[in-house]
């Protein structure tokens, strides 16, 4: 039996390195298509970096109107049998410290540019998605399915770094958690644990998040290594 296909859609966001993405072209209208590397904010709305002098930003001056298409199938067998989802909306700029430190854990890499003056970060407002789940299950979404089922999202923000802290004292991949799941990076391999149903608390995410991790035994470190060490 398949999920309901809020939690699905917001899984398949939630687990998104990059996405494609799809701005009207300032100077001919058309719709112009281009990567993008993704991550989310608190509340699972998806959050970019992109440069100023990019064709896509230059779009989205003229038009903030923008859909990104993420795409859950490999490159094996028949693409037409995995899930995809096309979120739809406004991509504007956005400021908040959470945003920006839940991109830069998961795409380390990009701390490297992320002060620039050609840069900033910006997030999806969605009015509404598309769904499809392989053949026979195309579900249209109202922006509420994408949101999390969670109210209090500062609290989670607020208290994200200490609760990566404890986490990686046993599970150092660990990248990211909010309250419907927790994310790591091992080596090329990326991955998600959903919580079911999701926690209302950090306090319950974390006491969550060690329950899900502890079954992942390949990302806990020995217990006789020195990263599981803590000071005196």
């Amino acid at each position: 039996m398949k999920d309901a296909p809020g939690p699905t859609a917001r899984h398949m966001v939630r687990s998104a390195l990059k996405g494609s993405l799809a701005t009207l072209d300032a100077e001919t209208g058309a719709p112009y298509a281009s990567m993008i590397v993704l991550a989310t904010s608190p509340d699972g709305a998806p959050v970019t970096l992109l440069s100023t002098l990019a064709r896509h930003t230059q779009n989205l001056r003229k038009s903030p109107a923008a859909s990104i298409l993420i795409d859950t199938s490999d490159a094996r067998g028949d693409a037409t049998t995995g899930g995809r989802i096309t979120l739809m909306g406004k991509l504007v700029f956005e400021s908040a410290p959470a945003a920006r430190a839940r991109f830069l854990t998961r795409h380390p890499s990009a701390a490297q540019y992320a002060d620039f003056s050609d840069f900033a970060f910006y997030r999806l407002d969605i009015s509404s998605a598309h769904l499809i789940e392989g053949f026979g299950r195309i579900v249209p979404l109202p922006a509420s399915a994408l949101r999390a089922e969670q109210s209090d999202f500062a609290a989670f923000a607020h208290a994200e770094p200490s609760l990566l802290a404890t986490l990686k004292r046993t599970w150092p991949s660990v990248t990211g958690i909010d309250c419907e799941g927790v994310d790591f990076a091992r080596g090329s391999h990326v991955g998600r644990l959903r919580f079911t149903p999701p926690v209302v608390t950090p306090d319950a995410a974390l006491a969550a998040a060690a329950i899900c991790l502890a079954d992942v035994q390949e990302l806990a470190v020995e217990p006789d290594d020195p990263k599981n060490l803590q000071d005196n």
